[in-house]
């Protein structure tokens, strides 16, 4: 078995610590232990005993992930170590050699490369940029074959921001049903909506549905490395024993720091902290890039920590993003990142200060590089 590279995860951990300023990453600023516990909880952590911890997840945990959703309880929750986690095991349950895969694009590319390594045959299914993104359903009704084992959907999408609705996850549904195909859907930016609209999941609407996310994007602690797959009782039961070969068990004081992180009170501070700083981070980037219209665009994300940003400058995107990188101390993500040349990935969760002096750097890069096209 032969991984292909992981390269949008790849480059960032080779550069995200070493530059000045890094705009790579699509989750929010991330808290230190001291925002989010008090002092009297700091005082229990330093206590902990750093033992092993339950192999399919601590049960307060569990409880409080199945919280989340409508009419699942602990048992139909199996945690991992990251939502990457969750997504390897799901492909691995559900992906043999020979087997066909159809996935959205652009899209996290995690899941094609384990079902790659697999065996499969990996085909993809355009998002479409028109008043906003949108996944082309008819392309996706033709590609979805008798053989289709699953439909792998980012749901708010990296690196779009667009978000399916009602309507079309009902069409994505009666797609799958045909076949008996099973859904795999990364829901990890549910709660990194700008508007007050929640993200609709699509647990519960049809019962071969395999639902991955984690702590990491809106949830803004992604150093825990927790994440869970929710399910139906049996798959979830198959995909702890698969836990038990790769980690065994997510650790012991990351689950019981993520306890905290989903207690209700906590939640709704959270999801209150990230829609203010994305939508302050969006207005500032929407006033940076209007200068540069002629040459820079871009959709409102509807939900995500980043902006997806077309150009027209005759240069790769990877060769764009090293030079910026390398001469300006700004680090981005190349659009080939997501298999679509042309576009760089702007993050915007972060603080105000770094994200502005990010921009700003950018804009000394593009000055410098295409001196005829930023002034």
């Amino acid at each position: 078995m032969k991984f292909p590279s992981f390269d949008l995860e790849r480059i960032q951990s080779i550069y995200e610590n070493s530059v000045e300023v890094n705009l790579t990453e699509s989750g929010i600023e991330p808290l230190s232990l001291k925002e989010l516990m008090n002092p009297k909880e700091l005082e229990k952590l330093l206590n902990l005993p750093l033992g092993y911890g339950y192999t399919q997840g601590a049960p307060l945990l569990r409880q409080r992930i199945s919280n989340l959703y409508d009419g699942f309880d602990e048992s139909n929750v199996l945690v991992t170590s990251g939502s990457s986690e969750a997504i390897f095991i799901s492909a691995i349950l559900t992906v043999s050699k020979g087997d066909r895969v159809v996935m959205m694009t652009p899209n996290y590319l995690s899941f094609n490369g384990v079902a790659e390594a697999l065996g499969a045959d990996v085909d993809y299914v355009p998002l479409i940029k028109k008043e906003k993104w949108e996944w082309d359903l008819d392309c996706l009704d033709e590609k979805v074959i008798n053989k289709t084992k699953v439909i792998s959907i980012c749901n708010p999408n990296n690196p779009t921001g667009s978000v399916l609705n009602l309507e079309q996850m009902l069409r994505v549904i009666e797609i799958a049903s045909r076949v008996g195909a099973y859904l795999l859907i990364d829901e990890v930016y549910i709660g990194a909506e700008l508007e007050s609209k929640r993200t609709k999941s699509f647990l519960g609407m049809y019962e071969k549905t395999i639902i991955t996310s984690g702590l990491s994007k809106s949830y803004a602690h992604p150093g825990l490395r927790i994440g869970w797959i929710i399910s139906d009782k049996s798959f979830v039961e198959e995909a702890w024993a698969i836990k038990d070969y790769t980690t065994i068990a997510s650790s012991s004081l990351s689950q019981h720091i993520a306890s905290k992180v989903l207690e209700p009170e906590t939640i709704s501070k959270l999801r209150l902290r990230t829609k203010e700083l994305l939508n302050k981070n969006l207005e500032t980037f929407s006033k940076w890039i209007l200068p540069y219209s002629n040459h820079l665009s871009f959709l409102k994300p509807e939900a995500g920590g980043f902006a997806f940003v077309k150009y027209d400058m005759d240069i790769n995107s990877t060769d764009l993003v090293h030079d910026l990188r390398k001469n300006e101390g700004v680090f981005i993500v190349p659009g080939d990142n997501f298999g679509m040349d042309g576009y760089f990935r702007v993050g915007l969760g972060h603080e105000s200060i770094g994200f502005n002096k990010g921009l700003n750097l950018l804009s000394k890069g593009l000055t410098r590089i295409f001196p005829n096209n930023f002034t």
